[in-house]
């Protein structure tokens, strides 16, 4: 199985943790394809660390509407998305878990970003950080299209 980019780049950044660097080390001797990755990704970094890249966001308007979105996203506990993350989390903790870890887990008005937390932190210790990780993949994959139009940056 190949490291996501996300995982590529904690590598590239010394942040993913010695086991799961051992992993992708011995990963990278045998595949190609993750090499070039890899190359690509710290090609990247190397750009943007020298400024060849323009700032994304050079206007106050454009950073005034983009924190707009990000504290409409923060504020709306009862998202579409949200609620999907919820149902879809409860459901893999039932299932790995059993429904009593659900009970002892979720709390009242509990956001579905902290649950996620909590749950991912079962996942890793139970399941293992590559599996815990397909199924954070998994419980997250499709969430962008469940979320209202206004929540979206434009």
């Amino acid at each position: 199985m190949h490291p996501r980019n996300a995982t590529l780049v904690a590598f590239c950044d010394a942040e993913a943790g010695q086991g799961r660097s051992r992993r992708i080390s011995t990963h990278l001797e045998k595949c190609e394809e993750c090499r070039r990755r890899l190359r690509r990704i710290r090609s990247e970094k190397d750009q943007l660390s020298a400024g060849a890249t323009e700032a994304a966001m050079d206007s106050r308007q454009g950073l005034t509407a983009v924190l707009s979105a990000i504290g409409a996203w923060r504020n709306s506990r009862n998202s579409a998305g949200a609620s999907q993350l919820t149902r879809r989390l409860r459901r893999e903790i039932e299932t790995y878990f059993g429904s009593p870890a659900v009970v002892a887990l979720e709390r009242p008005g509990m956001r579905s970003e902290e649950l996620l937390g909590q749950a991912s932190a079962m996942f890793d210790v139970f399941l293992g950080e590559e599996a815990a990780e397909a199924v954070r993949d998994q419980l997250l994959s499709g969430l962008a299209e469940a979320r209202p139009l206004e929540e979206t940056c434009r």
